[in-house]
């Protein structure tokens, strides 16, 4: 019988190394933008913004519906605009039309920046392509805003468009029977009645409010469905508002040279 040799088996491969870089695949999509930022870069590029000054770090942006929103470029970026998404459509506005910074900057996606981002960014000049208002809109901006800013250096900023009523000599609330004086000198806060045009003590209301519970609330004189007067007054003037004056060549005019005092100081 003839011996028998174990054949040479050739030598098996070496096991495949899976080439698993998590940290790789997690840092593409880290930055992935969310559905809410990209509408907001869509809205800061299509909407009618356009930019009524710039006086860093402050740059007044007039918005689509004619109110005056002020974008503060700090370590913070904050927006006087209601939206509370940040950044919302005039700070995206503001760095990408009027600043320049490119639609893949990680800079669009921060809410604070490091100082010296904010002293790289504010060195950058006004860009060419931003919408700048035109100059009569320019004008009337500066001549507006001059003026509130007077009447909050006096303290009456609430008296040029302040509704027609006022608290007579003697007048007291309908709710506590006390007396009531003007809010400068007694320094109790008062709500007035769109309907009948009363005026009430702000927390005696607030306690006329609660005995309602799930009922519309009234108004105490006149029974009416309370509509308050203040509140519609201190709203219309939050904003500065210039949709009045706003025409068809005002928008996207190329501005002016660097250093103009009507697009880069007030």
């Amino acid at each position: 019988m003839e011996p028998t040799y174990p054949t040479a088996q050739p030598p098996s491969p070496p096991p495949r190394q899976q080439n698993h870089h998590p940290e790789r695949r997690w840092s593409t999509t880290r930055y992935h933008p969310t559905q809410g930022f990209t509408d907001r870069v869509l809205r800061a590029l299509e909407h009618r913004l356009l930019l009524l000054n710039r006086s860093d770090p402050n740059f007044y942006v007039l918005g689509a519906t004619g109110n005056v929103y002020v974008v503060n470029v700090s370590t913070t970026l904050a927006c006087t605009c209601p939206d509370r998404a940040t950044p919302c459509k005039h700070i995206l506005f503001v760095l990408i039309k009027v600043l320049g910074v490119s639609l893949d900057d990680p800079f669009l996606r921060r809410r604070t920046l490091r100082p010296s981002h904010v002293t790289r960014l504010l060195a950058n000049p006004t860009s060419t392509d931003s919408p700048l208002a035109g100059y009569t809109l320019r004008e009337r901006f500066h001549r507006a805003f001059f003026l509130q800013s007077q009447r909050d250096v006096i303290g009456g900023t609430t008296t040029t468009n302040a509704p027609s009523v006022v608290v007579e000599e003697g007048a007291t609330c309908p709710i506590c029977l006390e007396e009531m004086g003007s809010e400068s000198v007694s320094g109790e806060r008062l709500v007035g009645c769109g309907t009948c045009r009363n005026f009430i003590h702000e927390d005696c209301f607030k306690t006329w409010k609660r005995t309602q519970r799930r009922r519309s609330v009234s108004c105490v004189i006149c029974r009416s469905r309370w509509k308050d007067i203040i509140s519609r007054a201190d709203h219309d003037q939050k904003y500065l508002n210039l949709a009045a004056y706003v025409q068809e060549n005002d928008q996207h005019v190329a501005p002016q040279s660097e250093g103009s005092s009507t697009c880069r100081d007030l």
